[in-house]
This record gives C-alpha cells, sequence and structure tokens, in this order.
C-alpha cells in the first residue's frame, strides 16, 4: 500500500516513486529516465547516470528554480559544441551551495519548464514501440488527442529542451493555457507530469494501457538462455577477436539467445532492422549497431568472426557491444562484450529491450531509427560517456 503523499517529505516522495519504477526493466534500465520534484524556490532533479531503482536522497540535486527560468531568456552560440557546452555551464550554475559536487540530469531544463510539482520521465518498452515506429506521431494524436504532445527527436541537451519548450507553449496556446500532461518523445520516450504521486501513477497506467488495447505484435521471449553450450564456442571466439583487436585483456563476454532473437537472426529482412539505432539509452549501453557474423558454408567460425570484428572496428570507428550469429550451424543467439561483467550485462538487457522495441513497432507502422547525424552526436557526446561511466562502474 502507498503511503499518502502528505505523509512523505518531497525527496522521500520522489525517492519512493523513482524506485518503484525503476524495478525490473519494462520501464528503465541502468541510468536511463530522470524524474524531479519541486517546491516553490527549488527543484530536486535525479542526478546523472543514477539509476531509479537504487536511487537515495543524496542522489537528486537541489536547483535553484529562479535560475533555471532565467536559461530560456539567454541566448546561446549556434555552434552545437559551443551551445551545449555554454548552456551546461549554466545549468551547472543553478545547483544549490551544497550540490557543487552534484551533476545533474542532462534532461533538468525539460523538468524546469513545467510548473508541475512532479516531472517523471521513463523509457518503457512498449512506449518506445511506439516512439520508433513510422507511425509514431499520428498514432499518438490518434491515440491520445490533447493529452499528448509528440516530441520530434532532436539532439539531446538544450536544444532538446528548448524544442519542448516551444512546442509546449504552442500548444499551451490551443488549450487556453493548459499543459499537456503526456509528452510522447520520438526514439526517446515517456514524460507525464502531475501534482501528486498518485497523479503520476494514474498517468503512467492511462499510456500502457491505451498502448496495450492496439499492440497486435508481442516479443518471444521466453525462454531465454544465457551462455548456452551450443555459443560456448562462438563467446570464446569473440572473446579471442575482440582482445586481439583492442590489443588488450580479453573482455567479458555473455552468450545468449532467446525465441525472439533466433527468429530474428535467420530472417534476412527483419536482422536489417537491427542495423540502426532506436534510442541513446540503446546507443550508450549495446552500442549504435550490432556486429553480425554470417559464416559461409564449410568456414571456420573463430575466422568468420575475426574477420567480422576487425571489418566492423574499421567501418564504426569502435568495438562492438554485441556480436550476432546470422543463419550458421554453429548455434543462432549473440554475445555482449564489455569491459566489466556490468557493462557486459547492460549490453545484453539493452539489446534483448532493442529486440522487444522492434516487435512492438510492427503494431505502430514498423521501425523508424534515429537520424544519422543524431546517432554520431550521442556517440561522441560527452554527456552520454559520463552516464555511462557513472552507471556501469
Amino acid at each position: 500500500m502507498h503511503r499518502s503523499d502528505k505523509q512523505l517529505s518531497e525527496l522521500d516522495e520522489i525517492v519512493a516513486l523513482s524506485r518503484e519504477y525503476g524495478v525490473g526493466h519494462d520501464w528503465v534500465i541502468a541510468g536511463g529516465g530522470n524524474t524531479s520534484i519541486k517546491t516553490r524556490e527549488w527543484m530536486w532533479v535525479k542526478a546523472s547516470g543514477t539509476t531509479l531503482a537504487e536511487i537515495t536522497p543524496e542522489q537528486f540535486v537541489k536547483m535553484d528554480r529562479k535560475q533555471l527560468n532565467a536559461i530560456w531568456e539567454t541566448t546561446y552560440p549556434q555552434d552545437p559544441d559551443e551551445r551545449e557546452r555554454h548552456a551546461l555551464a549554466d545549468l551547472m550554475a543553478t545547483r544549490a551551495a551544497s550540490e557543487q559536487h552534484k551533476r545533474p540530469s542532462v534532461e533538468t531544463l525539460m523538468h524546469a519548464l513545467f510548473p508541475h510539482r512532479i516531472v517523471f520521465h521513463t523509457h518503457p518498452t512498449k512506449v518506445n514501440g511506439l516512439t520508433c515506429a513510422a507511425h509514431g506521431e499520428a498514432l499518438t494524436q490518434k491515440l491520445f488527442g490533447d493529452r499528448a504532445l509528440w516530441i520530434p527527436t532532436v539532439n539531446p541537451g538544450y536544444i532538446l529542451a528548448r524544442t519542448i519548450y516551444d512546442l509546449v507553449e504552442t500548444r499551451r496556446k490551443q488549450l487556453d493555457g493548459a499543459y499537456p500532461p503526456i509528452l510522447i518523445m520520438q526514439n526517446h520516450g515517456l514524460v507525464v507530469v502531475g501534482e501528486t504521486s498518485e497523479e503520476i501513477r494514474s498517468l503512467n497506467s492511462e499510456v500502457i494501457s491505451t498502448l496495450d488495447e492496439v499492440i497486435t505484435s508481442h516479443p518471444q521471449m521466453e525462454p531465454l538462455k544465457n551462455d548456452p553450450a551450443e555459443l560456448e564456442e562462438p563467446r570464446s571466439a569473440v572473446a579471442r577477436a575482440i582482445a586481439e583487436a583492442a590489443a588488450g585483456p580479453a573482455p567479458v563476454t555473455r552468450a545468449f539467445t532467446c525465441p525472439e532473437l533466433e527468429a530474428r537472426v535467420t530472417d534476412t529482412g527483419a536482422l536489417q532492422a537491427l542495423n540502426g539505432s532506436l534510442s541513446p539509452d540503446h546507443i550508450v549501453y549495446s552500442g549504435h549497431r550490432p556486429c553480425i557474423v554470417h559464416a559461409a558454408e564449410g568456414e571456420n567460425l573463430a575466422t568468420a568472426i575475426h574477420s567480422a570484428v576487425r571489418s566492423y572496428l574499421a567501418a564504426e570507428g569502435v568495438l562492438p557491444k554485441v556480436v550476432l550469429f546470422a543463419g550458421n550451424d554453429h548455434g543462432r543467439g549473440a554475445v555482449a562484450v564489455g569491459t566489466n561483467e556490468k557493462k557486459t550485462r547492460l549490453a545484453e538487457l539493452l539489446f534483448l529491450d532493442a529486440l522487444k522495441v522492434l516487435r512492438y513497432t510492427e503494431s505502430f507502422g514498423g521501425v523508424q531509427h534515429m537520424p544519422p547525424d543524431q546517432e554520431a552526436f550521442i556517440l561522441s557526446w560527452e554527456v552520454e560517456k559520463f552516464r555511462e561511466q557513472v552507471s556501469t562502474s
């Protein structure tokens, strides 16, 4: 039973609500999502890279609302790197004196633009089936009407916050000043706003129940097999290939498979859908695309893996976090790769989440990947590198 909102202090309340939605992998994974709560003068927002499932009061950053609001009146350079550097500096300057050692979520400005007491941003798998779909915008309008506002995909950081601000203000003019309580963010996730925890729960439930009524294609994730015997040979070969390409120690690897994955790697068209980014979280934790190994009939598997890894590194400039085996006789599945167990496990979890999202997009017109320029921005953005470092250490 949930305690009454009046029985909780602001920080206790947002911690409890954040942990409630942080459990499992349906709403957020790793450092995904961010939450906030306000009083008249202050806003407490999740620190960058922290996880909702285990968050503590100390992992929220106290921010001056008056100073945050002043950022909207600031003019920033047109150059993207310069703009983000200056905007981040201004954002950091709004921290309370006691909070100077903390780094607030990059989406803090989005939380600040709403006057509502609670702003709750998550990355639900089912919702991302809609946000990553070709007909996502049209279906958002059809399913939710004026209660939801579609946010087109743009580079995260200040430009995203500015885009949301402008779109919200336009919608408010259409709604006699009312704020839309739901944001559906293309290739990103869900935001709901309200005055109480119960209002947040109600809005989240409304969104999921509405989608449940129209989802017709469901992922087949069970049974999920970890390190099955038939994938031991390819797992070992991937570890050797990555170590050789990196000229370093052997990475931590995990082999895995499930019916959804096995069906996709034997279908050329379905496999092609993996060759693109779905959301920032997928890029950060499981890579912008997997390395796909096509071993020809009679070809030595280790040779094929080494060739695929070298080709991937040459083409992408980074080593893969997930390696797939497509249509060969050595087991159908994947290997997650990382420099420690946590990174490897998160690569697996986000890749499995991507499989689910791809299946859900079939109910909404098929997949629509992130644009290449935004994919490149995420890959090089210092903020996302910081978030990954915090959440995987």
